[in-house]
């Protein structure tokens, strides 16, 4: 009997058993995040009944070419005349006395309106161009003076006639006595001041002895209430 191999009855031993490779993620490396999309490739395809886009060259000559033609120039020069004419009416309409007094023409016309609106035209109101050109002060009975004065009118219209305040004043000047005559209390009871003209007016006064026992000497004020 032939004898036994060595290797007989012994174990052939086997390869070494491997573990599976499993992808270990490296976390040094920065991911991107997926970039957007380009608007220009996700916008919708140009329907076909859209125009293109003009130039601004084409945009700027059409709207020039608009406002040039003779239709839109006409409706502005309307429009211009319009608020011309309504700023005009309503200079016409503040200052009414001054244009009836100016161009007496117009006088009926405003009237109408003012008939219309409840208003009235009145005489120019110039205190400026109203002056005293003289005035004295004479006792004539007992308590009875005489007030004589001119008014004279420098404006080229006439003007409203003004009231009068008439103050009587001592030896220092102190006042003794004061009387306002409106214009309806005035002899005649004028209503205006001929245009570059005078008006001579005469008062009649009662002052009492105790007013007039250390008088010397009056003030005339013209004013408007």
């Amino acid at each position: 009997m032939p004898p036994a191999s060595p290797t007989s009855g012994r174990a052939t031993p086997s390869a070494p058993m491997r573990a599976p490779v499993v992808p270990v993620p490296d976390t040094d490396r920065t991911v991107a995040p997926p970039a957007d999309p380009d608007p220009a490739d996700t916008a919708p395809p140009p329907r076909g009944d859209e125009a293109p886009a003009l130039p601004d060259f084409v945009v700027q000559a059409r709207r020039r070419a608009f406002w040039s033609s003779p239709g839109v120039r006409a409706v502005l020069l309307l429009l211009v005349l319009a608020l011309t004419g309504l700023l005009l009416s309503q200079w016409v309409w503040h200052e009414r006395d001054q244009v009836a007094a100016r161009w007496p023409a117009a006088r009926p016309l405003l009237q109408s309106a003012c008939a219309k609106a409840g208003c009235e035209i009145a005489p120019v109101r110039r205190i400026d161009d109203v002056v005293i050109d003289s005035s004295h002060l004479a006792r004539r009975l007992g308590s009875f003076y005489v007030f004589d004065l001119v008014l004279r009118n420098k404006a080229d219209v006439p003007v409203a006639m003004p009231a009068l305040e008439l103050s009587l004043t001592g030896p220092r000047n102190d006042l003794l006595a004061r009387r306002v005559f409106l214009p309806r209390e005035l002899p005649g009871t004028p209503v205006v001041v001929p245009a570059r003209g005078s008006l001579d007016l005469t008062l009649s006064l009662s002052i009492s002895l105790a007013e007039t026992g250390a008088m010397s000497g009056y003030q005339a004020v013209l004013f408007y209430p």
